[in-house]
């Protein structure tokens, strides 16, 4: 049996466990008020292909069903409110995207910890193919287009280049990174602007393929992130407090999603396009989620977490004053109830639970 590991005060982990007893009795209580669960969407990620799959084939619900409740769904929507601000506004309860994009706004208090790895690669960093840069080894005294200053394609470089012996701190800081729009990134390259960018699928490989830029890291395939998970399932501290057996739910369900999409790659990216998640050519999509793994883990997505915690401490990233082993202990959790992670068959359309921490992809 799984211990339950939740953040913060006696307090919460009391609450978690007086909820976790009585949530069946409230569930088969047809007078009880019904909880529900807010679960993020967004549309125009084909990264997102879990949350989608979980949405449309029922995942969601069914998980959700069986302990009396029901899902809603709050879509974050481009140029308007960001996901961290609906989560501190407390429009959402749960939901999934790039990890490291949300580190420091954690350390300096967006209520969620992580629950489970959902998928590994996605962002991948390009020069122009007359560039003399061969290799993160490259880029001291270099310009970095990105898609903003705290996102996960910073994150990733920072750690790269730390490894590298190329200054990412402030009192020794020798790249420069600079915001772009993720759909001018590519010209912001073809025109000289930055020397290098750091983009996330599909806009990476779009780029790519319109502008034969050269690839010079893919967090996919490179030995430092070939294990570590881009993207994990998220709670709010509120809902591990009032509702751990909701937060167990979403996050199995978006385990299983993530199982499918890695046998099913193709009715994946069929399944975004026929409801109008993702625009695009369906054979290109289907061969990117191919190529990204989407085989969920609760132990390696925390083993990513702690590595990158402590390297980004070490970037100064994250403060030095920081509580690392806290910061870690509350940003990542084991809930009772959900496995290591699912495997999907096709030929049976059955989940078989993975279980026991991996050390590895």
């Amino acid at each position: 049996m799984k211990k339950l590991t939740v953040i913060g005060t006696a307090a919460i982990l009391t609450a978690a466990v007086m909820f976790s007893g009585c949530a069946k009795k409230e569930g088969g209580n047809a007078n009880a008020e019904q909880k529900v669960v807010r679960i993020n969407f967004s549309t125009g990620s084909l990264c997102h292909a879990p949350v989608h799959v979980a949405m449309k084939l029922g995942l969601f619900d069914e998980e959700l069903a069986a302990i009396g409740q029901r899902a809603e769904y709050v879509q974050v929507v481009e140029g308007g409110a960001t996901l961290g601000e609906m989560i501190a506004s407390g429009k959402v309860d749960a939901g999934y995207g790039l990890y490291a994009t949300q580190l420091q706004a954690m350390e300096n208090g967006l209520p969620i910890s992580f629950t489970s790895g959902i998928h590994t690669g996605c962002t991948k960093y390009y020069v122009r193919a007359d560039s003399d840069i061969y290799s993160a080894a490259d880029l001291r005294g270099k310009t970095i287009g990105v898609p903003g200053l705290a996102d996960s394609a910073v994150m990733n470089l920072k750690r790269k280049l730390l490894d590298e012996g190329i200054g990412v701190t402030a009192d020794n800081n020798e790249v420069e990174f600079i915001a772009y729009a993720s759909a001018d990134l590519a010209i912001a390259l073809n025109n000289g602007a930055v020397d290098v960018i750091g983009a996330h699928d599909p806009v990476a490989t779009k780029g790519e393929l319109a502008y034969g830029f050269r690839k010079i890291l893919d967090t996919g395939t490179d030995e430092k992130f070939r294990s570590e998970y881009c993207c994990q399932q998220f709670v709010t501290h509120k809902l591990l407090k009032e509702n751990p057996e909701g937060a167990a739910a979403v996050t199995r369900a978006l385990q299983k999603a993530a199982a499918y999409v890695e046998a099913e790659p193709r009715a994946a990216a069929q399944l975004q396009i026929e409801n109008d998640f993702v625009a695009g050519d369906l054979d290109f999509n289907a061969a990117l989620l191919e190529e990204l793994f989407y085989q969920p883990s609760r132990s390696l997505g925390k083993k990513t977490f702690e590595a990158a915690a402590r390297q980004l401490q070490e970037a100064g990233v994250l403060k030095a004053s920081t509580n690392i082993e806290k910061f870690i202990e509350d940003g990542y959790i084991e809930l009772y109830g959900v496995p290591d992670g699912y495997v999907y068959d096709s030929a049976t359309k059955t989940y078989s639970e993975v279980n026991g921490s991996r050390s590895s992809l």
